[in-house]
């Protein structure tokens, strides 16, 4: 309730009322306490945040520089591996006189060379060879050893790893090496030695020297790197890092004082070396800042304190004064009656306004938009088929209490499906589809307003129209009408949403029960859209003229894409997934063969998952869920982003946990000798033979990768050239079996077993 006092019109310019007051206290808090708060908020807050964000770009930054210098060093040790398998390095050297070999000696020296200067990495790299005892160096030549020197070189052949990292003093110069034994299989006659050029090894790992912090490495045998040894600040910082980190049971990131300033220390472990990698930064150098600014901040609070008394008591009178003569005009118009004033100015007008105008208005608009909700519901409900318990009279007799007149009229209903909202992920996310949708509804009810139109948003990129036609009019007009109108729409669109668009046109009808069927044909006249045509019109008054050809698969790339998933290539099945999209768009014409491929191609996955068991299809997928996701699909972008998304992040994520990384590039390279050599007698113990590893262990560990057999692999792998010759090729059959490793009639038993058919019957299926 609102409460008056009176007040004789002595002087109303003395009259203050509630919002002057509360004018004047909120200008005062509004531009005082902010100021106050800011002050020390931003010290005691902003401190601890820039303490935090310092914390975690640091952890961030020691993530990316692991990274750096684990990609530095496997790449160098991928070279390590690329030089062992050089010819030269074979069994030549066992026991070699130089003086003898001068081809031998000369070409040794320049691959020696070429080691050298092939990464920035590399110091110097030496060759240790046996029997006798000498170290080779294309800089200091070849070096006999002493019996000691001998015994150390000689110790590092008894590792059992091939390739490993140690901390030696070669030719008199202490260091890092990675070291190799010689030859790749066999009993070792000698080792090449890479010492690491330590400052470069820094410069990858990086750091900002300005901050006044720092950063080693440290490896198993306690050997440091460091950015700068020659300076005394940074070796005692480093000494007393390093027996903090004794101290500690576990290595982690922690905050630590030295010589009273705080630091933050980042121990992290190099994935490929074991070696730790240690930085600190002072966090001092990065709170300055805040402290300086706080301060200053409340400095210019106190001072403008005064300045912001007055100020506000003038603002509060100069803000009061209309508010004062609204409520003396509405209270007093004439100005000579005594003023009954209400002690709250702001309730009393809001009162009055809402009384006099708000209440009728909203009332009216609300009754005008729940009738408008009904209509398009009713119809929704109608061409859905949820009304079909009603008769023609019942459906007539409702539409015309929603205002239609429905006698002597004929009846239409079009769908608009809007394509190509992948296009728009600049624009748009993915839970905007509704959005789109209802700007196009919006667009198309500009374009077709008419009483006898109706326009239904159905908030999955698709517009429904509900039109009513005279008697009088013909049916040829109706349909020149009709795709006038599909052109002027898809046009419409197409400029302003940059979509493209397929209209159905259904058919005229007589009777509007009619309607959810010919709904229900126009929804599936739509997947027979031509994929190659931008905006198409599909009318069902006329005959559809569309290629009964089966479309042509591409059962290649999908075996392709198939075997590249289950190695866990993600960067490349993602490719091979787009070219399996695009042949596919090729080769098909119509929407309908699109949603075939790709759902076959989904089933494809899914019958790979399940025959390699590796993994629990059922666990990883809800293929229900998915079938029904893809099939609600209708453009390439989409299906691509879809497959990516649900399919093949998933399946790459699990086998990431699930298979060893060794074994996948074991069984990479024999799945390359499968590929350069399916022609040939190849076999599970020459592979085995060649990789350097038990038969049995080889055979386990391609099952486990691929989800398939050695012998069943290479089967495929014979079957999909002969399929490509069958299909691309006039070859005889006895030709194909031959270039493929297999003897005529074996090839066309093994053929008709695995695909079900002979292969004459093959290439007359799928002959180009």
């Amino acid at each position: 309730m609102i409460r008056f006092k009176w007040r004789k019109r002595t002087d109303t310019r003395t009259y203050r009322g509630h919002v002057f007051q509360r004018s004047l206290v909120l200008i005062l808090l509004v531009t005082i306490i902010p100021t106050i708060l800011i002050s020390v908020s931003s010290y005691y807050i902003g401190v601890r945040y820039i303490e935090r964000e310092v914390e975690r770009t640091h952890s961030l930054q020691q993530e990316y520089t692991i990274k750096q210098v684990n990609d530095a060093l496997s790449h160098l040790q991928v070279s390590m591996n690329q030089w062992a398998l050089n010819p030269i390095m074979s069994e030549k050297l066992r026991g070699i006189d130089f003086k003898d070999n001068y081809a031998l000696t000369m070409e040794f020296y320049q691959s020696l060379t070429v080691m050298n200067n092939s990464s920035a990495l590399i110091d110097q790299v030496y060759v240790y060879l046996d029997n006798p005892s000498r170290l080779v160096s294309d800089s200091q030549g070849i070096r006999k050893l002493s019996t000691e020197e001998a015994e150390l070189y000689h110790n590092l052949m008894t590792s059992k790893e091939r390739l490993f990292w140690r901390s030696l003093d070669a030719a008199g110069k202490p260091g890092m090496f990675v070291i190799h034994k010689l030859p790749v299989i066999g009993e070792p006659f000698g080792a090449i030695l890479v010492r690491l050029n330590e400052k470069q090894l820094m410069n990858i790992a990086g750091f900002d020297e300005s901050l006044g912090g720092t950063i080693f490495i440290r490896n198993l045998d306690g050997y440091l790197l460091s950015r700068d040894d020659f300076s005394p600040r940074i070796k005692s910082l480093n000494e007393a890092i390093e027996q903090e980190i004794h101290t500690r049971t576990e290595l982690s990131s922690f905050r630590w004082s030295w010589n009273n300033e705080p630091f933050f220390v980042s121990t992290s472990t190099i994935p490929l070396t074991s070696w730790q990698l240690v930085s600190a930064v002072p966090l001092s150098e990065f709170v300055k800042p805040i402290v300086i600014v706080s301060r200053l901040i409340l400095g210019v609070g106190i001072v403008g304190f005064i300045l912001i008394l007055f100020s506000s008591w003038y603002a509060s009178v100069r803000l009061y004064q209309p508010i004062h003569r609204l409520v003396r005009t509405f209270i007093s118009p004439s100005g000579f009656e005594p003023l009954l004033v209400p002690k709250d100015e702001i309730t009393y007008i809001e009162d009055q306004w809402r009384h006099l105008n708000s209440e009728s208005h909203m009332l009216q608009s609300r009754l005008e938009a729940h009738y408008s909700t009904l209509k398009i519901g009713f119809l929704l409900q109608l061409v859905q088929g949820h009304l079909l318990l009603l008769n023609e009279d019942e459906i007539r007799q409702r539409l015309e209490q929603y205002g239609w007149e429905t006698e002597n009229k004929r009846f239409v209903v079009v769908v608009v499906q809007l394509l190509g909202f992948q296009q728009l992920k600049g624009a748009f996310r993915d839970d905007e589809q509704p959005l789109v949708t209802f700007a196009a509804a919006n667009i198309i009810e500009e374009l077709t307003q008419h009483d006898d139109v109706c326009v239904m948003n159905l908030h999955d990129l698709s517009v429904g129209l509900f039109i009513m036609f005279p008697d009088r009019i013909s049916s040829s007009e109706i349909s020149n009408r009709l795709n006038e109108m599909a052109a002027e729409i898809g046009q419409s669109l197409h400029r302003i949403l940059k979509m493209d668009t397929v209209v159905g046109l259904g058919k005229t009808m007589s009777s509007i029960s009619q309607v959810p069927n010919a709904w229900a044909e126009v929804q599936q006249a739509l997947r027979h859209r031509k994929l190659h045509e931008s905006n198409q019109i599909i009318d069902l008054n006329e005959p559809m003229n569309e290629d009964k050809s089966a479309a042509k698969y591409p059962f290649t790339v999908e075996n392709d894409l198939i075997h590249s998933l289950f190695i866990g290539l993600g960067d490349d099945s993602r490719r091979l997934l787009n070219v399996f999209f695009q042949e596919l768009k090729k080769n098909s014409e119509l929407e309908l063969f699109l949603q075939q491929g790709s759902l076959k191609l989904l089933g494809s996955i899914q019958s790979s998952i399940m025959q390699s068991g590796i993994i629990q299809a059922g666990s990883l997928y809800d293929w229900g869920q998915l079938y029904a996701e893809l099939l609600a699909l209708k453009d390439i972008d989409a299906m691509c982003a879809w497959f990516d998304d649900k399919i093949i992040q998933p399946l790459i994520t699990e086998l990431a946990h699930n298979q060893n990384h060794k074994a996948r590039q074991l069984i990479e390279i024999a799945i390359g000798m499968i590929r350069a050599e399916y022609d040939t007698d190849i076999s599970l113990d020459l592979c085995a033979d060649r990789l350097g590893i038990a038969a049995s262990s080889l055979s386990k560990m391609f099952f486990q990768v691929t989800g398939l057999h050695f012998v069943d692999y290479i089967t495929k792998v014979r079957l999909d050239h002969a399929k490509h010759f069958l299909m691309h090729s006039d070859l005889k059959m006895q030709e194909i079996a031959v270039r493929i490793g297999y003897q005529p009639a074996y090839f066309n038993r093994i053929f008709k077993k695995m695909e079900g058919m002979t292969p004459k019957d093959f290439r007359e299926l799928h002959k180009v």
